[in-house]
């Protein structure tokens, strides 16, 4: 007879522990019980499930495959390798694994939920709900099924059934109160409105001031809004009701994110993610403040080691190939890149991702792979919608345009596009403004002040934006996003204007997608002939296709420094991920060729010593003597203005050129050297030191290059000159004559509209 004051066995502790969601602790307590034989095949088996619920899923398969063999009869093993296989985006083997499953137990309502599951996201609702109902069969009030089924039936417009769902499982299951409150805003704001839901959530709170679920329904109702601190005030309300909690703490995290409060919110994440070591998204939130932060040495290491724990994860792979490309190791990214889209099978977010990564690539950033990178985006999301504007259809009336962005003001977008929209003839055009992210700066006043409409459109899906765009009787819009993090391009296909253009923002080749009718480039950017990379048609103005803000608190450019050093200082403020390898090299060859000259790199990422760790080591394995370099860190943008005081010539990297960085070392006087390619990206250094009188720092091949570095930095007298004449230079060539500009874009966009007219 056992002694029942004895301690339990390794294995019956493990087993404990596990049952009290304790998997950390049962770990150490299962291993020893498989070690000593102790449970057999199921000490093995659990030790897997201990693994999983650890996040170490690549350590737990092999496990989970020996107990389907010596349990054949289970169906454990066999549902978890189908989570597994759910987990890595592959479907086929997903279904095969929990069938397995079912066919040994039928009635395993987690992997009916789980097969219901994948049959949505493989797109078979139909599949889906017959699953969902067999498992609410089994488990009425399971709530992982309640809010599969809210989900189900929002999609199916049945919004009011959703939210008593939702509501349901509040009131039962406060353990899910993170995802229901989610849906339940979702389902709410469908239901009855934004002010509405506001309201029967303020109701909810008043009835049940404890539950952590009101203030997060509220949060979520009030994210993108325009009220930032408002959500984070909600959201703080719940973490105190609920402290510790870890989907509450990564609600608050990404709140702080979305507020750009990075620096707060990673310890958040931490925290959660060792409460909740299983949960991928977390490690990819982390990912994500690590790259706001630009210490994307750090971001690497979280990756890979999610890889390890989770396997080859598309969204783990698609941000480390964001990463490895901001470490200006591009080559490696693009790999990384590819490898999502292989393992994915093509997936809309990979695709994405492989198209941001590629025009940074030495090799492959050319405009055919880029036209060929959008073409697949487009082949992937099916034909634009067919849509009958109302739109009265006179050529010369006054047009309603719409500007869709969520960088409407200090930001890249702000200072290229801003002087021109403003200068934008009144009497032919009116503007609508439609921001994914609310600014409140003094940019982003100017903006309000000349928009007619202004809308914070950041909360709403891609139809219903559309929508929106189109009962605002919009005319011609100007898609100010693209590709980039936040951006809407694909809102274009629902066709919430009769003209479609893209413009400023993320604008570095063909977006592939038939939905856009215009690029809005010029003769520099797209020469005659350039036409079969785009799959817009070109609307070329007569200059350049941006117009230059300066800003007001830029300093005066003051004397060529090499005069009081006695050498050349080149200099680089772009970010790494456009500094490739053979943009390196050459500046190792301008090194060698100008003697006693040196080269001053400024960008965020340098400050970071594990980023600027990886980039010395790769420096001096190209030949650039660590002596002759000054690498430094981000500062405010007045510092960095001013630092172009110190820098004779700046070099420009390539493919990927300068845009604004180019404006901006031109307006303190600094001239840049450039090489000019055959994609968008790799000419808007061309286009805008043509715009500003400059044409012949232009190169056509990389020797080319250095040889003209190497010429234009031994004549101090002639750099000295164009040094103090070169703001008003600036200041008066087509890069900055906004009236000019805004007349330009006005016949460009009229040229447009009255093409519609013709053909409608």
């Amino acid at each position: 007879m056992q002694d029942a004051s004895a301690p339990p066995s390794p294995f019956r502790a493990g087993l404990d522990a596990l049952a009290a969601r304790a998997p950390a602790t049962a770990l150490p307590l299962l291993r020893a019980a498989a070690e000593s034989g102790e449970g057999g095949a199921y000490a093995g088996l659990n030790l897997g499930l201990a693994l999983a619920d650890l996040g170490r899923v690549e350590e737990a398969l092999p496990l989970l495959r020996d107990a389907a063999v010596a349990l054949p009869d289970l169906a454990e093993p066999w549902f978890r390798l189908g989570l597994a296989a759910a987990l890595r985006r592959e479907p086929t083997e997903a279904a095969r694994l929990l069938d397995a499953a079912l066919a040994r137990a039928p009635e395993h309502v987690p992997a009916l939920a789980a097969r219901a599951m994948v049959a949505e996201a493989d797109g078979h609702p139909g599949e889906a709900a017959a699953l969902l109902e067999r498992a609410r069969a089994i488990d009425p009030v399971e709530p992982g099924l309640l809010l599969m089924e809210a989900r189900l039936l929002l999609e199916q417009g049945d919004a009011e059934l959703a939210a008593s769902r939702c509501e349901a499982v509040l009131r039962a299951h406060p353990a899910q109160m993170a995802a229901a409150a989610k849906l339940l805003a979702r389902a709410l704001r469908a239901w009855l409105g934004e002010a509405d839901a506001l309201r029967h959530v303020d109701a909810g709170a008043e009835a049940d001031p404890f539950s952590p679920a009101w203030p997060l329904a509220a949060a979520h109702l009030q994210v993108g809004c325009g009220r930032p601190e408002t959500v984070l005030a909600h959201l703080r309300v719940a973490e105190a009701l609920a402290p510790g909690e870890p989907a509450i703490l990564a609600e608050l995290a990404h709140g702080l994110m979305r507020a750009g409060r990075e620096t707060e919110a990673e310890p958040l994440l931490r925290e959660a993610m060792a409460a909740s070591p299983g949960d991928l998204d977390l490690r990819n939130m982390l990912a994500s403040v690590l790259w706001k932060r630009y210490r994307f040495a750090e971001m690497l290491a979280v990756l890979d080691d999610a890889l390890r724990n989770f396997g080859e994860h598309p969204s783990l792979l698609s941000n480390r190939s964001l990463a490895l490309t901001y470490c200006g190791r591009q080559r490696e990214g693009l790999a990384a890149a590819e490898r999502a889209v292989a393992i994915s099978g093509g997936e809309l977010p990979t695709l994405i991702n492989r198209l941001s990564v590629l025009p940074y690539h030495p090799e492959q950033g050319g405009a055919a792979p880029l036209l060929a990178a959008g073409r697949d985006i487009a082949r992937r999301v099916g034909p634009p919608a067919r849509v009958a504007h109302g739109n009265a259809r006179d050529p010369e009336r006054r047009l309603r345009v719409g500007v869709l962005s969520g960088c409407l003001g200090v930001h890249p977008v702000g200072w290229l596009t801003l002087a021109g929209l403003e200068a934008l003839p009144a009497d032919g055009f009116e503007l609508a403004c439609y921001a994914l992210r609310t600014r409140r700066d003094w940019l982003a006043a100017r903006y309000r002040a000349r928009a007619t409409l202004w809308r914070d459109v950041a909360d709403l899906p891609d139809e219903a934006l559309a929508e929106t765009i189109r009962d605002d009787g919009v005319d011609v819009l100007l898609d100010c996003g693209g590709y980039g993090e936040g951006g809407r391009l694909l809102a274009l296909q629902h066709r919430p204007a009769p003209v479609q253009v893209k413009w400023v923002g993320v604008q570095f080749a063909s977006t592939g997608l038939d939905c856009v009718d215009w690029m809005l480039t010029d003769a520099r950017e797209t020469p005659p002939g350039f036409e079969p990379f785009y799959s817009e048609r070109l609307l070329r103005l007569p200059d350049g296709y941006v117009c230059y803000t300066p800003p007001p608190y830029a300093p005066e450019p003051g004397p060529l420094p090499a005069l009081r050093n006695g050498y050349v200082t080149f200099g680089c403020f772009n970010n790494l991920a456009k500094v490739t390898p053979v943009t390196l090299a050459a500046w190792a060859e301008v090194l060698r060729q100008v003697p006693g000259a040196r080269l001053r790199l400024r960008t965020h990422a340098l400050a970071d010593p594990a980023t600027r760790a990886d980039f010395v080591s790769r420096l001096a394995a190209l030949g650039l003597d660590p002596d002759r370099l000054d690498l430094l860190g981000g500062c405010p943008h007045a510092e960095m203005l001013a630092a172009y005081r110190d820098i004779d010539i700046a070099l420009d990297p390539f493919p990927y050129t300068g845009g604004l960085t180019v404006c901006e070392a031109l307006w303190m006087g600094v001239p840049v050297v450039a090489l000019a390619g055959d994609g968008f990206a790799a000419r808007h250094a061309l286009s805008h030191l043509g715009n500003a009188g400059l044409p012949g720092w232009v190169a056509g091949s990389v020797e080319d290059y250095v040889r003209l570095a190497r010429y234009r930095a031994s004549d101090l007298a002639g750099l000295a000159a164009l040094r103090a004449g070169l703001r008003d230079q600036v200041r008066q060539s087509p890069l900055c004559d906004a009236p000019r500009f805004g007349q330009a874009l006005g016949q460009a966009l009229r040229h447009a509209w009255r093409d519609w007219c013709a053909r409608n």
